[in-house]
C-alpha cells in the first residue's frame, strides 16, 4: 500500500428489510462497541437482546434503516443510518460507519438517502455533547447547531445537542 488515503467509495445504498435483522444487529453492536456515547443504548444491553427482540425492532412503525455495500459483488455492509419521525419532524439516528471506510463518502451517502426520505422536511439529529468526531462530520455535511440541548438525555447522563440540516 502506498500510504495514500483510499479513494471515495460508490456505495450501493438500500433500505434494510426485516430479513436483514442480523446485519442490523451486527452493525449496531459494532457501533456501540466503537463509540459507546454515540447511541442511546449500552453495548452490554444490546448483546443481551434475543434474536426475537432484534427482529421485532425492525418492525417499529415509521422506522427506516439503511445499509449499504461497497459494490454489487461485496454485500458486506459498511454503515448504517436510520430515520424516523418524532413529533412530526424527521430525525436521523443510529448512524455508524465502519472505521476502515470512514472518510470515503460512506457517511454522506447514508445521510443523503435519509434526507431524501425526509424531504421536503429538514432533517434533525441529536449528538452527544462529547462526540466531537460525529459533530464535526455533521457540520461538514451541512448540518448546523440549533442551540437546543436536551439536558441529561444521553446514555451517560450528559447532554444531547440538536442539529438541523440547512
Amino acid at each position: 500500500m502506498s500510504g495514500e488515503e483510499p479513494g471515495e467509495l460508490k456505495p450501493d445504498v438500500r433500505v434494510l428489510g426485516t430479513e436483514d435483522w442480523r446485519a442490523w444487529r451486527d452493525l449496531r453492536t459494532e457501533g456501540l462497541a466503537d463509540t459507546p456515547i454515540g447511541f442511546g443504548e449500552l453495548h452490554a444491553d444490546a448483546l443481551a437482546k434475543s434474536d426475537q427482540a432484534w427482529q421485532d425492532a425492525m418492525l417499529w412503525p415509521g422506522l427506516r434503516l439503511m445499509a449499504f455495500s461497497g459494490s454489487a459483488r461485496d454485500a458486506s455492509p459498511l454503515g448504517l443510518a436510520g430515520g424516523f419521525y418524532r413529533d412530526g419532524v424527521p430525525v436521523l439516528f443510529g448512524v455508524y460507519v465502519r472505521p476502515a471506510v470512514r472518510g470515503r463518502g460512506v457517511l454522506g451517502a447514508l445521510v443523503a438517502v435519509v434526507q431524501a426520505w425526509a424531504a421536503p422536511d429538514a432533517l434533525t439529529l441529536d449528538v452527544h455533547e462529547d462526540n466531537h468526531r460525529a459533530h464535526a462530520a455533521y457540520l461538514r455535511l451541512g448540518f448546523a447547531d440549533t442551540g437546543q440541548r436536551t439536558p441529561g438525555a444521553a446514555i451517560d447522563g450528559r447532554d444531547l445537542l440538536r442539529m438541523c440540516a440547512l
